[in-house]
């Protein structure tokens, strides 16, 4: 067990189970661990498991033994799952009262100092002015009753989508807000329960148990609210970079950390990376060959095209570190992206680039989704390149897919792109009659 206690964040340990489950909650993930599964995919189930353990102390009154699980009803099963969901009201207007009196909005100005060119005749609308107003007044108590609140804001229509216009000209500002899972979500949820479960089944040599009467989720695999266009993605990079801003920038778009998220998010869009990918190259790899070979899941081997430009940011990350003050002298051993903790150089994690993607979203005044992630990325690749032409076959090696069905979720393209396709390819299309 010893060698793979590091592959699980030392908040996971199980506490809520009592001693007999603990050892076999252990067990487990030693199982998981010798089928070859990913570190991420172990760390997903630990994460699972733990949680469904805490919700089961907190409904049971006690800490969950293993003859608990054996006599789980279905009711059970399904208050469960119904809790990880965690379903919430999304409309907007319904619960828009609740999330201002929360700080979930804040409100920046009823004149953005810039307007994005789509958005221009929006804010020459009279009746857009009258919602900044009526915002205005919410934001700063003016309106204090739901009932009021109610009665000036039914008369918009399509509300959330105004919402979003005004928080993309910096109008508005969203923070955090929680979400209830996806059906995507939920199905990976009860696929950890179902092999959980049955591992004790066998283990246990339990005759029969309430997991096998729980249907299996299903759920529609979507990437259209993860991909961006072309045009998004290039100016939020030409945004945090300093070669394209001259001397507008932010002077600390010039330090190693940045030049280093930089360099991240450039490799992680053009060559369709999944973050545990990219965070298995060391400084012996610089610089990286145009036709790299990685692991990926289940240690899959597969090659990646590294462009020119990539190589040219770490480059310029890497000698931004080594001449910082704050730098560091990096080995060839060393990991090819860190970190500094109290001034010693650590590998920068997962959780690192995601925080600092969100970060700099939160900043950028453009037309960006404020839910995008460093996977958006990886997906925003795999349809641009096969609206360039890419075939499906292709774009699978690409993102060392095992499966061609994980690959034909982007084969949904726009109705633009389906007509461009048609006109270049067809013998009868009319640029060619």
């Amino acid at each position: 067990m010893k060698e793979i206690e590091y592959l699980i964040p030392k908040s996971i340990k199980f506490t809520s189970a009592a001693d007999d489950l603990h050892s076999q909650c252990n067990s487990f993930i030693e199982n998981i661990f010798q089928k070859g599964r990913s570190p991420l995919t172990i760390k997903e189930y630990a994460r699972t498991v733990a949680h469904f353990l805490e919700f089961l102390k907190d409904y049971l009154g006690h800490n969950v033994k293993l003859k608990d699980i054996k006599h789980l009803d279905k009711i059970t099963l399904n208050s469960y799952l119904s809790y990880y969901k965690k379903p919430i009201k999304n409309h907007l207007t319904a619960d828009l009262k609740e999330k201002f009196l929360n700080d979930k909005y804040s409100f920046l100005s009823k004149k953005p100092k810039k307007i994005l060119e789509q958005d221009r005749k929006f804010f020459e609308k009279k009746e857009t002015q009258i919602l900044l107003d009526d915002l205005d007044k919410i934001f700063t108590g003016q309106i204090k009753s739901g009932l009021e609140l109610n009665n000036k804001l039914k008369n918009y229509k399509n509300l959330d989508h105004k919402i979003e216009r005004l928080r993309r000209n910096s109008c508005i500002k969203l923070h955090n807000v929680s979400y209830e899972k996806s059906a995507r979500s939920v199905a990976r949820c009860t696929s950890v329960l179902r092999t959980f479960i049955s591992f004790l089944i066998k283990n246990n040599k339990w005759e029969s148990h309430s997991i096998r009467k729980i249907e299996s989720s299903k759920f529609k695999q979507r990437t259209d609210n993860k991909v961006f266009e072309e045009s998004e993605i290039i100016n939020f990079l030409d945004y945090l970079d300093p070669d394209k801003q001259e001397l507008s920038h932010d002077h600390k778009f010039n330090n190693w950390q940045h030049k280093r998220d930089l360099s991240i998010f450039y490799f992680l869009y053009s060559s369709g990376l999944r973050i545990s990918e990219l965070l298995q190259f060391k400084i012996n790899d610089f610089p990286l060959k145009e036709f790299t070979k990685i692991k990926g899941k289940g240690d899959k081997e597969r090659f990646i095209v590294v462009l020119n430009i990539v190589n040219e940011k770490i480059k310029n990350y890497l000698e931004s570190c080594s001449n910082s003050i704050n730098g560091f002298n990096l080995s060839n051993d060393d990991p090819l992206f860190v970190k500094s903790i109290k001034g010693q150089k650590k590998k920068l994690s997962a959780r690192d680039i995601q925080r600092t993607m969100k970060s700099h979203i939160e900043k950028f005044e453009g037309n960006y989704p404020t839910f995008s992630t460093p996977h958006s990325l990886r997906h925003s690749f795999a349809s641009h390149i096969l609206r360039g032409g890419a075939d499906i076959r292709t774009i699978q090696e690409l993102l060392g897919h095992s499966s061609l069905s994980s690959t034909q979720i982007y084969t949904k393209l726009d109705e633009k792109s389906l007509l461009d396709i048609y006109d270049k390819s067809h013998p009868h299309s009319k640029d060619k009659i």
